[in-house]
């Protein structure tokens, strides 16, 4: 892998580091991006979860509003049950 016009300091401070854990300058480069690519698979992993966390709300919200909102009701099927409870009295 071949990175262009990384800066000098960068490029110092990474071969430094390097150095400072006995590693080689590719090797701590390896080492590097494999964890920054874990992190970012826990990154992307944690968003997927927090979209299917989201989604499950808005249909189990919407599942339980569905079963209990009222179905439409006609004064005259009022009418009638107010008729019908007085009846039973």
């Amino acid at each position: 892998m071949q990175v262009r016009d990384l800066d000098p300091d960068v490029n110092e401070r990474l071969k430094a580091a390097a150095m400072s854990k006995g590693l080689s300058y590719s090797e701590y480069l390896r080492r590097e991006l494999t964890r920054i690519a874990e992190r970012l698979r826990i990154e992307q992993r944690w968003a997927d979860l927090t979209v299917e966390r989201e989604a499950s709300r808005n249909y189990e919200f919407t599942r339980q509003r569905a079963r209990f909102e009222p179905e439409p009701i006609d004064s005259e099927t009022i009418v009638r049950w107010i008729d019908e409870g007085r009846d039973e009295r």
